[in-house]
């Protein structure tokens, strides 16, 4: 199409002739679609930025002053809303890739550093004399106070928190030579 054409309808377009605008569209559309599939490299993503292109360009029509051609400007309105595109896919992705990685096991060598301490820990709880696991399990793992200690065990509650003390102190030890 020849620029006085386009500048004649980019006229009557600002005057709210929707044929006029139509003519743009489908004199347009096609050049812009390949332009910004380049950058987007997804036909139907592509698809969606050009028609957006062309409603925002519709919406601004009025502030198309005319010192580039109407291609170049429509251009711009097409990159800036596949730039934007780009980038938020990119942060829903990091966003998704993040969540996957908290909730999977897929980092090897955290799981097998976990893995190893959990089996140091559960070696060095066998190495506990009997009392001490007993009130250690019962408070640290089966979470239980101090008071239910003392009535499970049938020892009095000072008992349980000495009990409780050593074991955590030998783990601790106990884990500090290994590491």
């Amino acid at each position: 199409m020849k620029k006085d054409n386009v500048s004649e309808l980019v006229e009557l377009s600002k005057k709210g002739d929707d044929t006029a605008f139509e003519l743009l569209f489908t004199s347009f559309k096609s050049r812009l679609h390949n332009s910004l599939f380049k950058i987007l490299r997804n036909f139907h993503e592509t698809e969606d930025i050009v028609q957006q292109a062309f409603i925002r360009a519709w919406e601004k029509i009025d502030t198309f002053k005319g010192d580039s051609h109407f291609f170049t400007w429509l251009y711009r309105i097409g990159f800036n809303l596949a730039i934007s595109k780009i980038k938020r896919n990119k942060e829903d992705q990091i966003d998704e890739g993040f969540e996957q990685t908290l909730k999977s096991s897929s980092n090897v060598h955290i799981d097998a550093e976990k893995n190893e301490l959990y089996k140091k820990v559960e070696g060095l709880i066998r190495l506990l004399p009997e009392e001490q696991r007993t009130a250690y399990i019962l408070c640290e793992i089966d979470s239980k106070n101090y008071d239910e200690i003392s009535i499970i065990t049938s020892v009095p509650v000072g008992t349980v928190r000495s009990r409780i003390f050593r074991a955590r102190k030998f783990l601790l030890d106990g884990l500090k030579e290994q590491i």
